[in-house]
Parts: C-alpha cells; sequence; structure tokens
C-alpha cells in the first residue's frame, strides 16, 4: 500500500506567505546581480558619468564645467544617470590667466570655474592642445599633438578614464595640466620615458604601450646666437647643474616670464622646462630652486659659431639694460577719450589703466604712526622706480618709504594694486637743491623672489627713450599723478588724475617764463598753452610721456612749476633722456 502525504489547508497557506516575503528579496538579489554585472563590462565601470558631446569630455556625477554656445557660455553639471544640465552664466576676464599659447582666459561671476577661448590651432580646457603639431620632437616631453594609435595600432585610453585608477598617471593627478595629462586619449611623456606612450586594452587588461607618433625629422638647434632669444632647444640644466622648474609650475606663478602669458608662444614658453630668453638677457635662463629658495640663473649652452661672449650667472630677475622691451608702454585699452578733458588740476578723474605706470610713494611717519603720501613717481621696470630727487630732501631711510601700484584711488585698496617696500635709492650725485637740476631719483623694490610688479592691465612699465631720441616741438604728451588740484588746496586728489600738456620749444623754456628761476639744458617745458591741464604740488616724480611708434615713452619727470596752471606759464620736468645711461649703470651696479 502506497503511503500518500495530505497538507491541510493552514500549511499551504503558510507556505504561500512565505513564498511571498522571499519574492521581493529574490527580485533585489538578481536586480544587484545584474547591475553588477553590468557594471563590470565595458571600459567605464562607474554609474553616472556624462560624456560632452561637443569635447567628447568624460565628467563624474556633480562635475562641473563651463562651456562655450556660441558668443555665449553655459554653467554645466553631470547629473544622475548621466545626464547634462546646462544654463547660462554671465562672466567675466579671469584675474590671472590659465590659459596657454594666447588663449582668453574667461571666468564665471559666481564660481570659480573658468574657460580658455582658444587662438586658431589650439583646444583644450587650458588651449594646451596643439592641432598642428604632427611630430614629437626628442623624447617627446613638450608634445602637445593629438596622435592617439600606440605602435601595435591600439587606440589610446581616455587619460581620465575610470579604468585607469590606480595608475600612476591619469587626468586626476594634481600636475596633469602641465605633463600634458588631460579629458582626452592623446599620446603623452608624463615620466620622461624615451618616446610618448599612452595606455591601451590588450584583451582584458590595461597596458602601456609606446605610441607611433612620428619624430620631427629637423631638431631645433642646441647652440645660442646672439643672446638667445631665438633660442628653442631643449636645454633644461642652468650652469650650476640646477634642474629647471617648468615654465607652468605652480612655484613661478607670480612671475612675470610663465607659460599663461598671452605672447608665451612668441617667447617660447610653454608646458615645459627648456632655458629661454623671453626678456632679452644675457643669455636664456630659466627658474631654479637653490635649496629651498626660488631664483634664476643662466644656462650652459654652446654659443654658436662665431658668436662668443662671457656672461655671469646667479642674480634677481632684473633688466641687463634700460631698454625695457616687451610690454613697456602699452595700455591694454585706450583711454576713453581723446580730448583734454582728465587733468590734474580740476576736471574730471581718471583711471590707473590710462597710466598703470603711475606709482604713489609714501612715508612713514613716526609720530602719526602710519604712512602718508609723499610723491608720484613712474613704474619703469619690475623692481625699478623713478622719481623726483626734491622729494627725498629730508633723507628719509629706505625702509620708511612704500611704493604702491595700480590703484586709481590713492587711499583705498584695490584688488588690483600691488604694493612694495623699498630696499633702496639713489639720488642723482649732481642734484642742486636750489635749482633742482638733476632733480631725479631711483627706487629699486623690494622683493624675496627676484620679480616685483607683475604686468597687469594696472599695472606696466612705461618705456624709456632711447639716448639720442628727440621729443617735437608742441608735440601733445601726457601728465598724470595724485597731486593737489589747486596751487593752494590742502587736499591731495583722491583719485589718480590725466592731463594733456604740449612741450615747449627750448628757446622759449627761459627763465622770463618763470619768475626769473634757473632752467638748464637737463629741464624741459611743458605746458597747456589755455591755462587748464598743469601739474601741482604731489605730483611731483610722476610722468609726462608721449606717444612713439604706439608705445608711451618717458619724456620727463614732474620736477616744478611756477604756481599751478597759470597761462603762458610752462610746468618744468626733469629730461629723462639725459639719464638714461645714469639708470642703466646704477640698474647694472645694483642687481
Amino acid at each position: 500500500m502506497r503511503s500518500s502525504v495530505h497538507l491541510r489547508p493552514d500549511d499551504i497557506m503558510n507556505a504561500t506567505v512565505k513564498l511571498l516575503l522571499l519574492l521581493p528579496l529574490l527580485c533585489c538579489t538578481l536586480a544587484d546581480t545584474e547591475r553588477l554585472h553590468r557594471e563590470r563590462r565595458g571600459t567605464r565601470s562607474f554609474r553616472d558619468r556624462c560624456e560632452d558631446s561637443d569635447s567628447a569630455a568624460v565628467r563624474d556625477l556633480g562635475e562641473t564645467w563651463l562651456r562655450w554656445r556660441g558668443q555665449r557660455v553655459e554653467y554645466c553639471r553631470c547629473a544622475l544617470r548621466g545626464r547634462v544640465r546646462c544654463h547660462y552664466v554671465p562672466i567675466t576676464t579671469c584675474y590671472v590667466s590659465r590659459c596657454y599659447n594666447g588663449g582668453t582666459c574667461k571666468e564665471a561671476v559666481y564660481s570659480t570655474d573658468f574657460i580658455c577661448q582658444c587662438p586658431p590651432g589650439f583646444t583644450g580646457d587650458q588651449c594646451e592642445i596643439n592641432l598642428n603639431e604632427k611630430c614629437a620632437t626628442g623624447s617627446g616631453a613638450s608634445y602637445r599633438g593629438t596622435w592617439s594609435i600606440s605602435g601595435s595600432g591600439a587606440e589610446c585610453i581616455n587619460w581620465n578614464s575610470t579604468s585607469l585608477r590606480g595608475k600612476k598617471f591619469t587626468a586626476r593627478k594634481p600636475e596633469a595640466v602641465m605633463l600634458g595629462l588631460g579629458n582626452h586619449n592623446y599620446c603623452r611623456n608624463p615620466d620622461g620615458d624615451s618616446k610618448p606612450w599612452c595606455y591601451v586594452f590588450k584583451k582584458s587588461q590595461v597596458m602601456w604601450e609606446f605610441c607611433s607618433v612620428p619624430n620631427c625629422t629637423t631638431a631645433p638647434a642646441e647652440c645660442v646666437k646672439g643672446s638667445g632669444q631665438s633660442y628653442r632647444g631643449m636645454q633644461v640644466v642652468t650652469k650650476s647643474g640646477a634642474k629647471c622648474l617648468p615654465w607652468d609650475s605652480p612655484a613661478i606663478s607670480r612671475k612675470i616670464y610663465t607659460a599663461w602669458r598671452p605672447d608665451a608662444r612668441e617667447l617660447g614658453l610653454g608646458s615645459h622646462n627648456f632655458c629661454r630668453n623671453p626678456d632679452g638677457d644675457l643669455s636664456p635662463w630659466c627658474h631654479i630652486y637653490k635649496g629651498s629658495q626660488l631664483t634664476w640663473e643662466l644656462c650652459d649652452i654652446t654659443k654658436c659659431p662665431r658668436r662668443p661672449s662671457t656672461i655671469s650667472t646667479l642674480g634677481p630677475r632684473a633688466p641687463a639694460t634700460t631698454n625695457n622691451r616687451g610690454s613697456c608702454g602699452q595700455r591694454v585699452t585706450k583711454p576713453s577719450n581723446s580730448l583734454p578733458e582728465f587733468r590734474i588740476r580740476g576736471g574730471q578723474a581718471s583711471d590707473i589703466k590710462d597710466q598703470p605706470w603711475q606709482a604713489a610713494i609714501t612715508v612713514y611717519r613716526p609720530r602719526s604712526r602710519s604712512h602718508s603720501f609723499l610723491c608720484g613717481g613712474v613704474l619703469i621696470d619690475s623692481c625699478w622706480v623713478l622719481s623726483a630727487a626734491h622729494c627725498f630732501h629730508e633723507g628719509f631711510t629706505a625702509d620708511r618709504l612704500r611704493v604702491t601700484l595700480g590703484r586709481t584711488f590713492r587711499q583705498k585698496n584695490s584688488s588690483s594694486e600691488q604694493i612694495f617696500d623699498v630696499e633702496n635709492y639713489w639720488l642723482h650725485e649732481q642734484y642742486n637743491e636750489e635749482t633742482y637740476d638733476n632733480d631725479i631719483v631711483l627706487l629699486k623694490l623690494k622683493t624675496e623672489h627676484g620679480i616685483c610688479a607683475i604686468h597687469s592691465p594696472e599695472v606696466l612699465p612705461v618705456c624709456l627713450p632711447e639716448p639720442n631720441l628727440v621729443f617735437q616741438d608742441w608735440m601733445e604728451c601726457e601728465i598724470s599723478g595724485y597731486g593737489k588740484e589747486e596751487e593752494f588746496s590742502p587736499f591731495y586728489s583722491e583719485q589718480v588724475k590725466r592731463g594733456h600738456v604740449r612741450l615747449w620749444p627750448q628757446e622759449r623754456c627761459v627763465p622770463e617764463k618763470l619768475s626769473g628761476r634757473l632752467v638748464t639744458s637737463n629741464m624741459l617745458c611743458a605746458g597747456d598753452t589755455r591755462g587748464l591741464d598743469d601739474a601741482c604740488k604731489g605730483d611731483s616724480g610722476g610722468p609726462l610721456v608721449c606717444e612713439k611708434d604706439g608705445r608711451m615713452m618717458l619724456a620727463g619727470l614732474i620736477s616744478w612749476g611756477d604756481g599751478c596752471g597759470k597761462k603762458d606759464t610752462p610746468g618744468v620736468y626733469t629730461r629723462v633722456v639725459k639719464y638714461i645711461a645714469w639708470i642703466a649703470n646704477k640698474m647694472r651696479s645694483n642687481r
């Protein structure tokens, strides 16, 4: 007799309830298994990553970036499920550019994100990718082209891919941009290997391979002609054997010559550490560390045949001569008017961008325990300022002096200002306190890094004239300063002012026009024949600049006059062209 099992209704009901309770858990487990399976497939192993349709750049969840939409800029964010959410944002010019190869830097008004507007032939987040670089020079350490195929023919992996997590060289490395790595898959040589390489997939593994990028057939000459301003070789060691810092190193971000300058490419500066001579020094040089101190040193490069020279090595970055070429005397934007309506004595105020070489010199007064305005000054190079000798008749010690650059309002702080203590100053040896003959003084700004004033729209040096330059009679020139608006006013101007005057012929610059006071050949006269624009007390030491070949040249320093703004009475200025050799000698002997 076969036995049989009879289930009671209650048992069937309990089994059904248990099965229903287990079904959600089973489904979740299967879903997790399927999700895990999906996540482990392919080259991108993490969910919620976005791919920019414009650049093919891969972004993480929550990552933000800017992108151009015509002439406007969108602020984008990587949202859930790989969706890109964007909206238009206002932008402004970056305070410090972070774009390579002359790119224009713009930043969002309400965030720290920035975007670069690249010149033709360049692309990348910071214009670091050169679309026209078709071959690698030497080991390819400076290669920034777009080759993306390895020696075996495999396509390179994006340096930002999650497949590279745990690798030493990825786009997430802090110094990635300096190494040429980014949100792209182009061949690079970030570790100084023998040639550019990249990561590739070999079956199921990530490997690295050298790239098939061609080598340039013609290498740059490894010798210097003249001072070496055209040198584009690959020397990276100085005379003492120190290794050069890259021109885009964060350590030199406040220096004048970096890879982010608008003219960096023309000067040979970029994402490399090759010796260069961007400032017309005696030979190519580079920034280095000496112990823990950041300094500079000339490089040990062979001279090209028939052009020998002897050069020195260490010292602060300063010009070898007073030929302060480069961006001297060039305003970023032209003054807003061409008529002489801005004037020092009366009239409307100006902006420091109209005269970015204008300096304000203050002196510490122990009695008031504060700095008070002393005189104007003129920036002629990074660490050098000219002024009038008569401002220093009290014999102030250098440590009591301070120079402010880039400030429109004399007593108001500004984000564009640069303030320096004075290391030393030199009055002309033949300065005459009674006649104000040779009324000139040279100040050296104090710095710990070899560079003082950083070029900006508000701070630029004026050009010094050649010793034989002659300015035409009645030529219209400009004066500027923070001086008093009226002769007997008790107050200095709160805002920098600018005025227009004309250069008087020397035969009219005579004592009879100036209450009988002596006028020497070291002085020149300039004035407004209408009696409207003139320098006044407090403007002393400020600039008289005249345009020559599109640049503003320093023709004179505001020195003295018979009152302020008298009709048919000129102001008297120190004739700067007479002192070019004196200035050069002082700068050379006190570097």
